[in-house]
């Protein structure tokens, strides 16, 4: 748990980089969205071209989290740029190899160009383009953790060794080179099995999309899909493709996809049963379900003054998931912070589709571009529908499940800081640590007062010379910060319950001293 924590602290740029992009998805959305326009309509060129600009950053941005990622989690240990340049020749590496060696006759959503890489390949059958497969956070960890083992074995190579008479600059990219290569190599035929498994899923959803079962099972897997930054594989087939339905146009073209079926009717909902099925559920996702655990989060701060320092952060992250929000910001915050948490989430959030489903609730929205920097269920999209009667219904069962699954995660999301972090695995565990972090620091008698956040707990000390560092690294701090009279001790999600832990040893311990 320990060493996640510490992926948790290394990812924490990289986290607040995603989130930037989808800001500034966010900002172009809000300007130039046709649903947006419906209330006001911007016409001004230098705004309009900003617009553009932001959501074109925003874009790149989250087309390429991946790579982000894997920088941010070799960077931040090091003082020095050469792991940084060292991933990134790494991961065009293991790209080119795994493009050159991979299978090319998947759909094109498997692929990816977002670095251009590819390569033209002439056959007697004619020309044609590779590009390498998605492996999205997969395959950016593989090599961050390629990269961190190159640098450390350039740092301690042996003058003796293969490489010993180059600088270790050159050794360490040159390790980092052929191990990233190798692991081209295994991703190329370990990979499409992967694959094949998410296409075989695809496929079993697919044979009936009117069964609420297998809308939830695609719930579950667009989310742990996106998550790993391989979101386009599932979504592109069941928003644009065959996978998503048919519709037979009044001019006789079909129609593949939900999202271009709802785009092309705004009467699908009378004409076309069930269109909006694959977007619906992101209504109650990004207007209920994330406001609420960013709530739940602002109150797991214990200090007063520490949550009244949060509430632009909190106020902001729910304006910005309820107008034109992406879960992902928040799953991504899980997955480091509360990973328990997120399995439960993707759990829920996929049973969403199915509910809804068996509920009539139908929403879909218009949109034509990449699916992995889409923002469907935005309160535009869903509050312009409002304005005609057969949506109606839907628009009330969304609002309804809405309260009812915010309810549920603000509940979940405190019980979880509050007593599963560490107690869900052993009842015990988190007194006997409670019990060391009050030895480390001195005592009973050495503590003033305690306060937690859902990452650190914060001890006030009377005296900082009692305070043993070695032993708070060794009961699992994995960092502690020192201000003028407090400790910082940054626990993760387990923080809250060993304040709890420590507050009832310490209010024992006076009762005891009181009756004696």
């Amino acid at each position: 748990m320990k060493r996640w924590n510490i992926l948790y602290e290394n990812t924490k740029l990289p986290i607040r980089i995603v989130v930037f992009g989808w800001v500034l998805l966010a900002i172009g959305y809000l300007i130039t969205n046709d649903n947006v326009n419906t209330f006001y309509t911007i016409t001004n060129p230098v705004i309009l071209i900003i617009a553009r600009i932001s959501s074109q950053i925003g874009h790149v941005i989250i087309m390429n989290m991946p790579l982000i990622f894997m920088i941010g989690i070799v960077a931040k240990r090091a003082n020095s740029g050469a792991p940084a340049l060292f991933a990134i020749a790494g991961y065009i590496t293991y790209l080119v190899v795994l493009m050159l060696l991979g299978p090319n006759d998947y759909s094109a959503q498997v692929y990816t160009n977002n670095l251009g890489i590819s390569y033209a390949m002439q056959s007697q059958s004619g020309s044609s383009v590779l590009y390498p497969m998605q492996t999205g956070m997969v395959g950016s960890f593989i090599v961050a953790m390629i990269t961190r083992y190159s640098y450390i074995k350039s740092r301690h190579r042996s003058i003796y060794s293969l490489l010993g008479f180059t600088h270790k600059d050159t050794a360490g990219l040159i390790y980092n080179i052929i191990l990233c290569a190798l692991a081209g190599v295994a991703m190329a035929y370990v990979w499409p099995y992967v694959v094949d498994m998410i296409l075989d899923l695809i496929a079993w959803i697919a044979s009936d999309i009117s069964d609420p079962l297998h809308l939830s099972a695609y719930g579950i897997l667009d989310r742990v899909t996106s998550v790993l930054g391989l979101g386009n594989i599932v979504r592109y087939p069941f928003w644009y493709g065959i996978e998503g339905g048919t519709y037979s146009s009044l001019a006789g073209q079909t129609i593949l996809g939900d999202v271009n079926i709802w785009k092309e009717m705004p009467g699908a909902l009378a004409s076309f049963s069930g269109a909006g099925r694959f977007i619906t559920p992101y209504y109650v996702i990004n207007m209920f379900v994330c406001p609420s655990v960013y709530l739940a989060y602002y109150f797991s701060y214990s200090d007063r003054k520490e949550r009244h320092k949060m509430i632009l952060y909190t106020a902001g992250a729910m304006i910005l998931s309820f107008i034109c929000g992406n879960p992902l910001p928040m799953e991504l915050l899980l997955l480091f912070n509360a990973p328990l948490l997120l399995i439960i989430h993707l759990l829920l959030s996929g049973s969403l589709f199915g509910i809804l489903f068996a509920n009539n609730a139908f929403l879909g929205f218009s949109y034509s571009g990449s699916t992995v920097s889409a923002m469907p269920g935005a309160f535009p999209d869903f509050i312009i529908n409002a304005r005609t009667p057969q949506y109606i219904h839907s628009l009330l069962v969304i609002v309804v499940i809405g309260l009812i699954y915010a309810i549920i995660y603000f509940l979940l999301t405190r019980g979880y800081f509050e007593f599963a972090a560490y107690d869900i695995v052993s009842s015990n565990r988190s007194k006997t640590i409670a019990r060391k972090v009050i030895d480390a620091v001195g005592g009973i008698g050495n503590i003033t007062t305690l306060n937690s956040t859902p990452h650190n707990l914060e001890i006030r000390i009377e005296s900082l010379e009692d305070v043993s560092y070695e032993k708070l690294k060794q009961v699992g701090a994995w960092r502690v910060r020192e201000t003028r009279d407090e400790l910082v001790l940054e626990f993760g999600s387990s923080s809250t319950i060993l304040r709890k832990n420590i507050q009832k040893i310490i209010n024992e311990s006076k009762r005891v001293y009181k009756e004696n």
